[in-house]
């Protein structure tokens, strides 16, 4: 709820994160922003990998100190303490898992303002550094819940994330909550209603943010969604450019042209909410289709829109865009992506 997983990088909120949580919180390495470091508790990774069901079955303070200050030590140590309580070591992780901890999720909690790192302990020691802001550990507070929770988390991400890290959780977050009908104001300022989904709130973002930012003058020609429903833009337009728009065809989830261009130039939008991005034969069958309207290749572009680089379709698909293709993302719409040969020898 606090990171959602299609607006971060997992290694925010994977059970790894969840454990790390729970034994920062066990040992009470939890601060202010302000607090002197010599009365901080800190912890550093093996605090997390260590950890076992055994330990935190012992929820004393006594136990938790005990525990907090072996594993401030060697491993060795925590497996005498465990032999010590009569059940074997098991530690939850393994040993190398320190590095994801250090590099990625402390690295990444720390910059949104979740973490307080010590200063002055060199990245490669092995002395602890690491503490959770106290507002942030707050959210874990086992009486919040429910609405109350989702306030809370919404409060602190408001407090402590930048502009462009909110847009990309509320874009997010509202595609995966929302559970009416999209209304898209074309650039003329019709509206067209699609289905609720995530291929909508794409397209909704392709017409009304990328298209008037990416071109000169902008018309959606049509607009496809799955089953029968084919949404025309400027039909009379359409007449005039001979390009008839049907379900028999291999059509594209949006159509739009650039009239602002000399020649009029046309762009090709797949809207990818699971799969379909313009990949080599995707693009292939989408300029047969072009070349069915009497569109030329050289006046064809071609857009995969998604609606977050960390949603699970861009992490898969990306890999195979086509060569001179781009990438847009909904939730960091000042940004392009284009996949290109630098090289004039090779060929697409």
């Amino acid at each position: 709820m606090i990171f959602p997983r299609a607006a971060f990088d997992t290694v925010l909120s994977n059970p790894l994160a969840g454990l790390a949580i729970t034994a920062l919180l066990y040992i009470d390495a939890v601060c202010k922003v302000d607090d002197q470091a010599d009365l901080v508790v800190w912890a550093r990774p093996s605090t997390v990998t260590w950890m076992s069901q055994e330990a935190l079955s012992r929820q004393s303070d006594a136990d938790r100190e005990l525990w907090r200050k072996t594993a401030a030590g060697q491993k060795k140590h925590v497996e005498a303490l465990h032999q010590s309580w009569g059940v074997p070591f098991a530690p939850l992780y393994a040993d190398n898992s320190r590095e994801t901890l250090r590099d990625e999720t402390f690295r990444l909690w720390h910059e949104h303002g979740a973490m307080r790192k010590k200063a002055g302990v060199a990245t490669s020691s092995s002395r602890p550094r690491w503490a959770l802001l106290d507002d942030f550990a707050d959210l874990f507070d086992p009486t919040l819940t429910g609405e109350e929770l989702e306030k809370a988390a919404s409060d602190w991400r408001e407090l402590h994330l930048d502009p462009g890290t909110r847009l990309k959780v509320n874009v997010v977050r509202k595609a995966e909550t929302d559970k009416h009908a999209v209304t898209i104001t074309l650039p003329d300022g019709t509206a067209r209603t699609l289905e609720p989904g995530k291929s909508s709130h794409i397209l909704k973002g392709v017409v009304e943010s990328w298209a008037p930012t990416r071109l000169t003058k902008p018309v959606v020609l049509a607009i496809s969604e799955p089953g029968v429903k084919v949404h025309l833009g400027d039909e009379q337009l359409l007449q005039v450019l001979g390009i008839k728009i049907d379900q028999a065809n291999v059509l594209p989830d949006a159509l739009l042209a650039d009239l602002g261009t000399e020649p009029v130039h046309f762009w090709i939008v797949e809207a990818v909410a699971t799969d379909g991005p313009v990949s080599r034969s995707r693009r292939m069958a989408l300029l047969g289709w072009a070349a069915q309207q009497n569109i030329k290749s050289s006046r064809c572009s071609f857009l995969t829109a998604f609606l977050s680089r960390n949603a699970e379709p861009a992490k898969r698909r990306l890999k195979d865009l086509a060569p001179g293709t781009w990438a847009w993302f909904v939730s960091e719409p000042h940004h392009e992506l284009a996949w290109y040969s630098f090289l004039p020898a090779v060929e697409d």
